[in-house]
């Protein structure tokens, strides 16, 4: 009876993490430390990006790095603004955030809280006193921020006054708004500088810097995003106090683009203005980091017993990887994929793995030589010229690593023998009797003719849900 491998699915739960840097893979643990040094030496304030393509494990970063800044003792907010970009003006939360900050701070006392809790109030009221519905779907009766007192109550009571009055009531009102506005304009201004300055005053008697860490911007409506980050700069430059906008910033750049058509190439970087220092993350796309990656998820899905092992399915999919050249995430996905599929017939699962890997994957020599090409340089192997390269390989994995065997270079090997020994016209129907005996094996069903082998094995893929998992 065939042994059936459990699988090991794991999910992220960065709410929990235990140890700051566990599973680090991809040594960003270097990263997070450095970053930490340079917010630690800092005299003021500052807005800093993090920038990464999607998949590049941005959130599993700033979650490791918040659970090191805290134990670190460092004061940390982790907000995910995707999740709240259902706001028209998001100061509230990012305000709200920082009072209950200062709330978990021993170095902060409750009546000071309350004094900043009160001056937030009062620029919020003067940022929705055009239209006060802006206070009341913000949910100011909800939020929690204190005692917001009497003049956001009344707010909130305008605005749903507002809401109800006929079309020309509220044209008319909203143009006592705007009076009353210019009136009170410099009333404003005060009112956000004093806002301001207790912000400061409060930031100075944290030993450490707050570090605020602002994930999935690329992922919100860009006007919020760019609201979002509008607010930061003007409202909450303070010392002491260091954003860190997580983003896959040309994607963020494309979408004010299309929204507001600014062009970042004819115009230059929108966020320019706004950020004070952006931060790529290093290029680690080298052979060993994904080798450890491999080793995990394999591991994980059972095609190895242990972490330390070498098999011939890890170094062909090693080979499809450095052919590839896919992120972590889009290798964990196709990894995973290929767990559902899996047959479980050792012959067939190397060429499954290969399709799932690409869908232009084609079962001839020219396409398994470019794949193994890879894998003879990752060894550093010298060819000489020979044509056999697969037969190099095993020697290298036999020797080396104690694998007695590669099924996908033997099949190669033989490729290039049956088109060597069948190339006349007259030779070709022996050819194709040797190609289906040579591919059946390997095969997802019985073959009419041998061009139908990545034919059937795209079918197969193709059959159902598989190229949709997340």
């Amino acid at each position: 009876m065939t042994e059936i491998k459990q699988l090991n699915w794991q999910r992220d739960n960065f709410e929990n993490i235990e140890k700051a840097w566990e599973g680090d893979l991809w040594d960003r643990r270097r990263l997070g430390e450095q970053l930490t040094n340079y917010v630690d030496r800092l005299n003021c304030g500052a807005v800093l990006a993090l920038d990464a393509r999607w998949g590049e494990g941005k959130t599993w970063f700033v979650r490791h790095w918040q659970k090191h800044l805290e134990n670190e003792n460092h004061n940390v907010i982790y907000l995910d603004a995707f999740a709240n970009d259902y706001l028209d003006d998001p100061f509230l939360t990012i305000a709200a955030e920082i009072s209950q900050a200062f709330k978990g701070s021993n170095e902060i006392d409750a009546e000071e809280i309350g004094d900043f809790n009160s001056k937030t109030a009062s620029v919020l009221i003067s940022l929705a006193s055009i239209i006060p519905m802006i206070a009341a779907r913000a949910g100011l009766h909800m939020i929690g921020l204190g005692a917001l007192g009497e003049a956001a109550q009344q707010t909130y009571k305008e605005g749903k006054e507002l809401y109800d009055l006929a079309s020309d009531q509220i044209t008319e009102k909203v143009k006592e708004k705007i009076e009353e506005k210019i009136n009170n304009h410099h009333i404003e201004k005060e009112t956000i500088q004093d806002f301001k300055n207790e912000l400061a005053k409060l930031a100075e008697k944290l030993h450490k810097p707050l570090v605020f860490i602002i994930d999935e911007l690329d992922r919100c409506r860009p006007d919020f995003a760019i609201r979002l980050i509008e607010r930061i700069k003007h409202f909450f430059d303070i010392p002491k106090i260091v954003f860190v906008l997580v983003m896959n910033k040309p994607q963020l750049l494309q979408s004010v683009k299309s929204y507001y058509g600014y062009d970042s190439e004819l115009n230059g970087d929108y966020f320019e203005k706004f950020i004070d220092l952006t931060i790529k993350f290093p290029n680690l796309e080298n052979f060993y980091n994904y080798e450890m990656v491999l080793k995990e998820e394999l591991y994980r899905i059972g095609e190895i017993e242990d972490k330390k092992e070498f098999n011939e399915f890890y170094f062909w999919v090693l080979a499809l990887q450095l052919y590839k050249k896919y992120n972590s995430r889009e290798l964990i996905r196709k990894i995973n994929q290929y767990a559902i599929l899996r047959t479980n017939d050792k012959k067939k699962d190397l060429i499954l793995i290969a399709v799932v890997f690409d869908d232009k994957f084609s079962g001839n020599v020219t396409y398994f030589r470019k794949v193994l090409d890879y894998l003879i340089r990752r060894f550093n192997l010298q060819l000489n010229d020979s044509k056999y390269i697969a037969s190099i390989l095993i020697k290298k994995l036999s020797g080396d690593f104690g694998i007695p065997e590669f099924k996908i270079g033997i099949l190669v090997d033989e490729l290039i023998v049956i088109n060597e020994q069948y190339n006349t016209v007259g030779a070709q129907d022996y050819k194709e009797a040797r190609l289906k005996e040579l591919y059946l094996p390997f095969s997802i069903s019985k073959l009419k003719e041998s061009q139908n082998f990545s034919i059937d094995w795209k079918n197969y893929i193709n059959s159902g849900f598989m190229l949709n998992i997340q």
